[in-house]
């Protein structure tokens, strides 16, 4: 009898699990946008992921498992939410897909409350983070210069939110959840995000050669935007670190 080695068997179960799920949002269709969850990070990235396809460095098992956690507990959310709208006759959208062809950005809305009747109209993404990143956030000395990618993300579905049901007005929520001790806090950010992700795509559109030549230029590697920020250029956190020479680190 074969012994079974479930660590392995694990790992290539998660690894099917990844490529359906591309499979079903990706196609050749749809490849060139960007990926409106790269809000507020390098333009590099972008040009690689929507211009030449490069598949890119995958992540290795432990990162995977990570992925699948943040992924159950996600659904878990999405599945209460659904629950209490549909006993309360609430109008919920979840995993909405939008696409902004002016800026080339698409993606998909975790949770969104628009009442078409009323005037209750909320946007919610879920986030899940281990403690050291909460105490960064919500902790006593939290980060001095955080990263705003949680909140550009977010601001770019609420770009297509008012213009889709044209609201003056939208608020935007993200909730956050501690994987290792499941605290959960829900956040309201501020509606001028939504000025600021316009501002971050039509940017990326302009160095990438979108809003000239329908995309196709590597933007020139330049703190700010390609990346935004340093820690951005490492193999650990950037699937395209070897396509790319390393970003800063192959200039510095």
């Amino acid at each position: 009898m074969q012994e079974l080695n479930l660590k392995d068997i694990y790992g290539l179960y998660l690894s099917n699990i990844n490529e359906q799920h591309v499979a079903s949002r990706y196609t050749d269709d749809n490849k060139s946008y960007f990926h409106g969850s790269g809000a507020g990070l390098c333009a590099r990235k972008h040009y690689y992921s929507a211009y030449t396809q490069v598949e890119g460095a995958g992540v290795d098992e432990n990162t995977n498992r990570i992925f699948r956690i943040g992924n159950l507990l996600h659904k878990d959310i999405q599945d209460a939410i659904t629950w209490y709208a549909t006993t309360h006759g609430l109008p919920l959208l979840i995993e909405k897909e939008i696409i902004l062809e002016d800026l080339n950005v698409r993606s998909f809305i975790d949770l969104a409350l628009i009442d078409t009747v009323g005037d209750e109209h909320v946007l919610y993404d879920i986030k899940t983070c281990n403690s050291y990143k909460w105490r960064g956030m919500f902790g006593r000395s939290p980060d001095k210069n955080p990263s705003i990618n949680y909140q550009l993300q977010l601001a770019t579905y609420g770009i297509w939110a008012k213009r889709h049901y044209d609201l003056d007005s939208i608020t935007l929520k993200i909730c956050y959840y501690n994987k290792d001790n499941s605290n959960m806090r829900e956040v309201e950010i501020s509606s001028e995000f939504i000025n600021e992700a316009y501002n971050y795509w039509n940017n990326v559109g302009h160095v990438t050669g979108f809003d000239s030549v329908g995309g196709g230029n590597l933007p020139v590697v330049s703190l700010g935007i390609a990346p935004v920020y340093k820690w951005e250029c490492n193999e650990k956190y950037c699937r395209y670190f070897d396509e790319c020479g390393g970003g800063l680190k192959g200039i510095i």
